[in-house]
């Protein structure tokens, strides 16, 4: 686990722009953006969703990154996530790995989507603990296309957790 910076400002309405300008040659990326949806996951133990039986707040921070060429017909979206978690009360854990996707999207279609785990860390007492990507690096053709896709993260969650996500609490 790598330490993070927390980022000051949740970019998941937003998202990202990856280009960053460049005028040579003429870049078309993706969007980079964290899911709304997805940006959050509460859990708790069993079914209660009291706050004195929550086990776990975790949320993405946010994404950072840019878009440079990649040889004469590539480019490159390198970026980072931001992870945040806080230990709950009814906890018993000095650890705790939630999953987490990234896709790449065109409209409403998934064109592509792994899923990733991220790890927090709360030995020794620690209440809260922050975690962060390596560089992601993606490649994608130059061409006016990829401009109208999106690179998406956010936590892989069941049918229920995701119909809750929202405010709602969810069990695991």
């Amino acid at each position: 686990m790598t330490r993070f910076v927390p980022l000051a400002v949740l970019l998941a309405p937003l998202g990202l722009a990856a280009c960053t300008g460049s005028k040579t040659p003429d870049l078309y990326c993706p969007q980079v953006a964290v899911l709304q949806q997805a940006s959050r996951v509460m859990l708790y133990q069993g079914a209660s969703t009291d706050i004195a039986d929550q086990t776990l707040d975790s949320r993405i921070t946010g994404v950072a990154g840019k878009c440079s060429p990649a040889g004469k017909d590539m480019e490159r979206v390198t970026f980072r996530i931001g992870f945040a978690a806080t230990n709950g009360p009814a906890s018993r854990l000095t650890g705790q790995t939630l999953p987490y996707f990234i896709a790449i999207t065109q409209g409403d279609r998934i064109i592509s989507k792994r899923v990733f785990p991220v790890s927090f860390d709360f030995r020794n007492g620690a209440e809260q603990a922050v975690a962060s990507t390596t560089p992601i690096r993606l490649m994608f053709p130059r061409a006016a296309r990829s401009a109208e896709q999106q690179v998406l993260v956010g936590f892989q969650m069941n049918q229920a957790e995701l119909d809750t996500a929202t405010g709602a609490a969810t069990s695991r």
